[in-house]
């Protein structure tokens, strides 16, 4: 009997919303997709919201470098930004690599909680 009261004690509070010690002060955002490759051809991005690796290429070593430094003006542009940006350019038929920087940057970053299994803005 006792349980069965403290089962629907607790099942009340939960539909009133009783702020619970756990859900303190991390409050869940939508992770928008890095629009590192907006405008730049044959760019490729991956990684997650915290690290992001871009790939560049070129015809020449100069158009290279010109698109990999479009990607992190991109980037840097950005309201929130990921904690580090890796960017790869290549040039030439044999993928000769022009540029390969990892770069931290500064501004409000992701970060990701394990207790509530999303990302969040610090």
């Amino acid at each position: 009997m006792r349980r069965m009261l403290l089962t629907v004690l607790m099942a009340c509070g939960m539909v009133t919303g009783a702020a619970t010690q756990a859900s303190a002060g991390i409050t869940c955002v939508p992770v928008k997709a890095p629009k590192a490759c907006e405008g730049v051809e044959r760019c490729e991005w991956g990684g997650d919201p915290d690290a992001v690796w871009v790939e560049v290429k070129g015809g020449t070593r100069k158009l290279a470098l010109s698109r990999a430094a479009e990607v992190r003006a991109n980037v840097k542009a950005a309201k929130v930004k990921p904690r580090t940006l890796s960017i790869q350019a290549r040039y030439g038929k044999k993928n000769r690599i022009a540029l390969s920087k990892g770069y931290r940057l500064k501004g409000k970053h992701w970060y990701f909680s394990y207790k509530k299994n999303c990302w969040y803005v610090r």
